[in-house]
């Protein structure tokens, strides 16, 4: 995936609303994927910003989450993410067949909010499966779930991950 340009505004001395970064923020895997996603293909994403709730808006910081790579925010925050899905091997999906229905089914401790900006997906559960198509949002509520691309082009989504209690 190329650089995600990333624009956040802040205040100056003044007050006065600014530009503080206008950046490409790298796929965290350097084009290599996530290991648990490899049956997929190469699975790109860009972690934008990261914070706790309520947000702190004072200071003009980079708020990216610092370290190693974590599927889930940590606790008490959120993030937003871009993520690329590209097209997989025909025949990796198997639906109807609960969690043996895809090799990439996981679970978080968390409320996302999916927003597909371009492609389509398919949304896996364990009891069926649904289409999204770009313009299309998702609020995924811990559950247990895989992300299908059988379209034969690359899927982009939006996520913003927000903690929550284990169920």
């Amino acid at each position: 995936m190329k650089p995600v340009r990333r624009v956040v505004t802040g205040h100056d001395a003044q007050g006065r609303s600014i530009f503080f970064m206008d950046s490409g923020i790298p796929d965290v895997f350097g084009g290599g994927g996530m290991e648990d996603f490899a049956a997929q293909g190469s699975l790109a994403l860009a972690e934008l910003w990261a914070t706790g709730l309520p947000a702190d808006n004072s200071g003009n910081k980079d708020s990216r989450r610092p370290g190693d790579y974590a599927l889930e925010p940590s606790p008490g925050q959120m993030m937003l993410r871009i993520a690329e899905f590209p097209p997989e091997p025909e025949g990796l999906a198997k639906p109807g067949k609960g969690l043996e229905s895809h090799p990439g089914f996981h679970k978080t401790d968390t409320v996302d909010f999916i927003i597909v900006l371009e492609g389509e997906v398919y949304s896996m559960m364990e009891t069926g499966e649904t289409l999204l198509k770009a313009g299309d949002v998702l609020i995924q509520r811990g559950t247990s779930h895989a992300w299908s691309n059988r379209s034969g082009k690359v899927c982009k989504i939006a996520a913003v991950m927000l903690n929550a209690k284990p169920l």
